[in-house]
C-alpha cells in the first residue's frame, strides 16, 4: 500500500508539473473598437533596423527622408544642433481615412536655456513630396493642413502668444505664411498663427539639456484627432515609467482637409538651433468611434498590457512556485541575459569606435593648430627682421624726394638761363623723371614683399 501511495503522489506531482508547463500567459484584452491597429502604410516606430545596402543609411518603410534628416536606430533626427539646417520626411501613400488619430512622440532638446529655434511641423497636404522652403523647412503656399511646433520668438509680438507655441493652419495654396506680424498684403492673401479661434496654445515641450533632471529618455507625446470636421490636439510629457497629465492644447472646428492628402514632418534651424527628433508616428483610423479620447485610452491600455504580458515570462507562475520548478524561468532569463550581453558588447564596440574617431579628430585638429601656430611664428619673426629694412626704405624714400627736388631746381635754372627750351620739353622731362622714380619704387616694393613672405 505504501508503494502505491508513493507512486500515486509521484504521478500527481508529474501531472501538476505538466499542467504548469502548459500554462500560458494571460491573454491581452485587445481594444474592442473598430480599426484600432495603426495603419502600417502611414506609421513608423523605433527601432529602425532596415539598412540600405547601397548607401548604408537606415530606411523607414513607406517613408522618404530628405535634407538634414537622418534615421538612427532609436529615432529620426530631422535637424541637429547646427545652424541653417532643414530636414523632412514624407509618406509615400495618400491618406484615405476620413477620420483619424495620430500618436507622435517627439524630442526637442538643446544646450541653450533661452536662445533656440526654430521648431518642427506636421503636414497633411496634397503634395506628394516635400520641396525645401521657408516654412519650417518646407515650401510656402501649401494646400492642406499644417500643425506647427514653434520654439522661436520673433521680434514682433503683435499676437501676444508665448513661445514655444503650437498651432494649426489651413491653406488653400494661395496664401502666404506670415510668422508673427502682418505684412502689407491683403488679409485674404496671408495666414497668421493663432488667427482662427481655438487653433493654438503655448506649451513648453522643449527640454534643456543643461538641466540635471533631463535625459535622452524625456519625450513629448502628442495626440491629434480629426473627427466630424474638428481637429483636436493635446500633449503629455513622458519618460520611462512616468507619464504626466494631458494638456488640452486646442480644439479647432470647421476644418476641411483635402482628400487623398499626404503626411509629412519637417523641421528647420536658423541662427538659433536645437535637436528635433521623432521617435514614433502612429496613425489609426477612428471612423465610427464615438469618443476619440476613450478610444485612445482603450488602445493605449491594450499596448501596455501586451508589454506587461511579455515581462510575465520572467516571473514564476503559481504552480511553478508550488512545485519549485524554475526551469522555464531560468531558460527565459538566460536568453534575456544572452541578448543583453550581446547588446552591451555591441554598445562597447560602438563606443570604442566612436572614441577612436574622436581621438583621431582631436589629433588632426591639434596638428592643424600646431602648423598654423608655426606659420604665425614665422611671420612674426620675418616682421621683426624686416624692421631695419623698413627704416632703410623710409630713409631711401626721403633721399629720393630730396634728389627730385634738387633736379627740379636745376631744370628751372636751366630754363630761365637759356629761355629756348619749350614748355613741352620741360613737362616731358619732368614726367620721365617721375616715371623713373615710380619704376624704382615698385621694384623695391617687390623686393620687400618677397623678403617678408
Amino acid at each position: 500500500m505504501g508503494g502505491r501511495a508513493r507512486s500515486g503522489a509521484l504521478l500527481l506531482a508529474l501531472a501538476l508539473r505538466a499542467a504548469a508547463a502548459q500554462q500560458l500567459p494571460p491573454q491581452v484584452n485587445a481594444p474592442s473598437v473598430p480599426n484600432s491597429m495603426p495603419l502600417e502604410q502611414h506609421s513608423f516606430k523605433a527601432p529602425f533596423t532596415t539598412v540600405n545596402s547601397f548607401t548604408g543609411m537606415r530606411l523607414i518603410d513607406n517613408w522618404e527622408l530628405g535634407g538634414s534628416a537622418v534615421a538612427h536606430n532609436g529615432f529620426v533626427r530631422l535637424t541637429a544642433e547646427k545652424q541653417s539646417q532643414k530636414g523632412w520626411m514624407w509618406n509615400r501613400h495618400a491618406m484615405n481615412a476620413p477620420e483619424w488619430s495620430i500618436t507622435m512622440e517627439l524630442r526637442a532638446t538643446g544646450e541653450s536655456q533661452y536662445l533656440f529655434g526654430d521648431g518642427l511641423a506636421v503636414w497633411l497636404t496634397t503634395s506628394y513630396d516635400v520641396v525645401e522652403g521657408p516654412v519650417f523647412g518646407r515650401e510656402d503656399y501649401w494646400n492642406g493642413l499644417g500643425i506647427f511646433f514653434d520654439t522661436f520668438q520673433n521680434v514682433d509680438q503683435q499676437h501676444h502668444h508665448k513661445h514655444p507655441y503650437i498651432y494649426a493652419m489651413l491653406n488653400d495654396g494661395k496664401q502666404h505664411y506670415v510668422p508673427d506680424a502682418e505684412k502689407k498684403l491683403d488679409k485674404a492673401q496671408q495666414i497668421l498663427p493663432g488667427a482662427r479661434d481655438n487653433s493654438g496654445c503655448s506649451f513648453d515641450f522643449r527640454y534643456n539639456e543643461a538641466r540635471q533632471d533631463v535625459s535622452v529618455l524625456n519625450h513629448t507625446r502628442v495626440h491629434i484627432t480629426y473627427r466630424a470636421r474638428t481637429l483636436m490636439l493635446r500633449l503629455q510629457q513622458t519618460s520611462v515609467g512616468h507619464e504626466g497629465d494631458w494638456y488640452n492644447c486646442f480644439e479647432m472646428s470647421n476644418v476641411d482637409i483635402p482628400p487623398n492628402s499626404y503626411f509629412a514632418i519637417s523641421s528647420a534651424t536658423g541662427d538659433l538651433v536645437d535637436n528635433h527628433d521623432i521617435i514614433h508616428f502612429l496613425v489609426r483610423n477612428i471612423q465610427g468611434v464615438p469618443d476619440p479620447i476613450a478610444d485612445y485610452k482603450l488602445w493605449s491600455d491594450g499596448v501596455k498590457e501586451l508589454e506587461r504580458s511579455r515581462m510575465l515570462e520572467f516571473d514564476l507562475r503559481p504552480a511553478e512556485a508550488l512545485q519549485r520548478d524554475y526551469q522555464r524561468v531560468l531558460r527565459a532569463q538566460a536568453e534575456a541575459i544572452k541578448s543583453l550581453s550581446a547588446d552591451v558588447e555591441k554598445l562597447k564596440q560602438q563606443m570604442e569606435f566612436q572614441l577612436a574617431s574622436i581621438t583621431a579628430g582631436v589629433s588632426v585638429a591639434r596638428t592643424t593648430v600646431d602648423i598654423k601656430s608655426n606659420e604665425l611664428r614665422d611671420v612674426k619673426q620675418r616682421l621683426e627682421e624686416s624692421a631695419p629694412s623698413a627704416k632703410a626704405f623710409h630713409d631711401l624714400k626721403q633721399d629720393a624726394q630730396q634728389e627730385l627736388n634738387r633736379m627740379k631746381l636745376s631744370v628751372d635754372k636751366a630754363l630761365r638761363s637759356r629761355g629756348g627750351m619749350s614748355s613741352f620739353s620741360f613737362y616731358f622731362l619732368l614726367m620721365l623723371i617721375i616715371a623713373l622714380a615710380g619704376v624704382g619704387y615698385n621694384r623695391y616694393r617687390k623686393i620687400m614683399k618677397s623678403h617678408l613672405l
